[in-house]
C-alpha cells in the first residue's frame, strides 16, 4: 500500500463501503426503483440494472487500484469519481424508493 498517496486511498475507500451497505438494501430490502413488469424478459433486465447499482462502484474501485499500480494515474482518478457518480445515483435512489 506504500505507492498509492494517502488522499488517493481516502478518495477510493469510500467507493467500497457505501457500495456495501447498499448492497443489503439492493438485494434484502425489497427495492425495485424502476417498477415491476409482466414480461420474465424485461423483468431480468431490470433486475441486473438493479444490482449493478451495487456491484460498479466495487469493480471501479479495482479497476482504479489496478490503473494506479500500472502508472495510469489520471484514468485512476476518473474511474474513482465515476465510482462516486455510481454511489450518489444509488443511494438517491435508495432513499426515493
Amino acid at each position: 500500500m506504500e505507492q498509492y498517496p494517502k488522499w488517493f486511498l481516502a478518495l477510493n475507500f469510500p467507493n467500497v463501503v457505501i457500495a456495501m451497505v447498499l448492497m443489503i438494501f439492493y438485494m434484502f430490502g425489497g427495492i425495485h426503483p424502476f417498477g415491476d413488469v409482466d414480461n420474465w424478459f424485461y423483468s431480468f433486465i431490470i433486475y441486473i440494472f438493479n444490482q449493478l447499482l451495487w456491484i460498479s462502484p466495487i469493480v471501479l474501485f479495482f479497476v482504479s487500484i489496478f490503473s494506479w499500480g500500472w502508472c495510469r494515474e489520471r484514468l485512476a482518478i476518473y474511474t474513482a469519481i465515476a465510482a462516486w457518480v455510481i454511489n450518489i445515483i444509488s443511494i438517491l435512489i435508495v432513499v426515493n424508493a
